[in-house]
């Protein structure tokens, strides 16, 4: 154990379990720091407040024994990764004996129609519009009246404050993000605990990089969202119109082509036509759901990931 201050010593273990855990997941990674930073720093902090004359650098080693050593820690935190990564990743076809294991495979044109995770997707860009209203005006705003108020005495802890909530924010976006695309995300809280007090926890606040990256996915978050909105919404439109046109045409006896001279003349066929292609928009349509879910996925990773 290195000697040095409380800071230091912490700051090594970290170091350590973050080297333990090279390769993983960087979702699980933050996990695992932050919560170990958390309890290490709650540990020092109860025992100070319990006994004035506790010296932290002594006591540290048999904190750090307590909670684990990194190597310990790293592996439970991969065991408890591994039903996650079961649940959230599809499980390969087996194979035979002997032969090396395949790829995940992506659900064939067809097959999408059964695969839960393009209807999350789905589900997922339909309600986005929704949050992205929300986090934008709760950005804009906030961003409004820190400016606005910075003149004044409350306008400090009033920016603090709405720094905070960015970050809560961000944390239940992640995840609502893992829950229907998929996708890994953060499950923990930042260190609240630091060594200096407050203006320590204010001061790393500030100048993460996560804080202003998870502000500026707020306010991506209403763009993208009007834009997954539409495209689901045109889409879905598009091929319930095409499977409910023989439905109309048959059972109703409604012609909805009438200004089309052959369309009307072959009423029945181009019923039929309209019918099978709504068959083939309605996968496309869960592929695109698919495909813009993932690629959402990585871009929430990206901004509110950071390791």
């Amino acid at each position: 154990m290195p000697n040095g201050n409380a800071d230091a010593i912490i700051d090594a273990y970290l170091d350590a379990l973050k080297a333990a855990l090279k390769g993983c997941d960087k979702a699980l990674v933050q996990d695992a720091l932050w919560d170990a930073e958390n309890h290490l720093r709650s540990e020092v902090a109860r025992r100070r407040y319990q006994d004035a004359t506790f010296d932290e650098a002594q006591a540290l080693p048999a904190i750090l024994a307590a909670y684990g050593e990194p190597a310990e820690v790293a592996a439970a935190y991969k065991d408890r990764e591994t039903p996650v990564s079961a649940t959230l990743t599809p499980t390969p076809p087996p194979t035979q004996e002997g032969e090396p294991p395949l790829p995940t495979l992506r659900p064939g044109y067809f097959a999408v129609v059964k695969d839960y995770r393009a209807y999350t997707a789905l589900l997922y860009l339909l309600i986005s519009i929704g949050p992205g209203i929300f986090f934008f005006t709760w950005a804009v705003t906030g961003i409004s009246l820190s400016l606005g108020l910075s003149i004044l005495i409350l306008g400090l802890p009033f920016a603090i404050a709405f720094l905070g909530s960015v970050r809560l924010l961000a944390l239940a976006e992640g995840r609502l993000v893992e829950a229907m695309l998929g996708v890994r995300m953060p499950r923990s809280q930042p260190p609240s605990e630091g060594a200096q007090g407050w203006k320590a926890r204010i001061k790393a606040m500030v100048q993460e990089g996560r804080t202003w990256s998870s502000l500026g996915y707020l306010l991506l978050m209403l763009p993208l969202g009007v834009t997954y909105f539409s495209i689901m919404v045109t889409m879905l439109s598009f091929s319930l119109l095409l499977l409910a046109t023989p439905i109309v045409h048959f059972v109703f006896h409604e012609v909805t082509f009438d200004g089309w001279n052959w369309g009307y003349a072959h009423a029945n066929f181009v019923a039929v036509l309209w019918g099978l292609l709504g068959l083939v928009t309605i996968p496309l349509t869960l592929h695109i759901a698919r495909g813009l879910g993932r690629l959402h996925g990585r871009l929430a990773r990206h901004m509110l990931v950071r390791i």
